[in-house]
């Protein structure tokens, strides 16, 4: 095993360290949001929204620290595992529509990262070179 590769799976390992308690928080806010749901007796139809929100929350909270792609990818499988966990805790059921709404919350978030970075950069070029032509 050489070096670079060594750094790589420590750097990795790490990573997913720091943030797992996020990733928990996260799952465990979702858990919490059906329970709600359920208490007040919500229609089964508001939570899609409720976890694509969260889903959204998470790619914000995460893409900065992890990047684009791996957040995409690492949240897009977090949300299928759930599903498929539900297919085998009893009293639950899996929903495509859920699945959907998440990875739409997660592609949303994303999106909208992607266009603040792009306008916060345009932004800068512009300051810069304002400040090209006055000096």
């Amino acid at each position: 095993m050489t070096k670079d590769t060594f750094h790589t799976i420590l750097t990795s390992l790490l990573i997913s360290a720091a943030i797992y308690p996020v990733v928990f928080l996260g799952v465990w806010g979702l858990f919490a949001l059906g329970s709600l749901a359920t208490d007040m007796h919500l229609t089964s139809d508001i939570m899609p929204l409720a976890y694509g929100l969260v889903f959204a929350v998470l790619t914000v909270a995460l893409i900065d620290i992890l990047g684009v792609a791996s957040v995409v990818m690492a949240l897009v499988a977090s949300a299928n595992l759930i599903e498929y966990a539900q297919l085998v805790i009893p009293g639950r059921s899996a929903s495509l529509v859920d699945f959907v709404a998440s990875l739409a919350g997660v592609i949303f978030a994303a999106v909208l990262v992607w266009i603040a970075r792009a306008l916060v950069a345009r932004h800068h070029a512009q300051q810069d070179a304002g400040g090209a032509e006055t000096a």
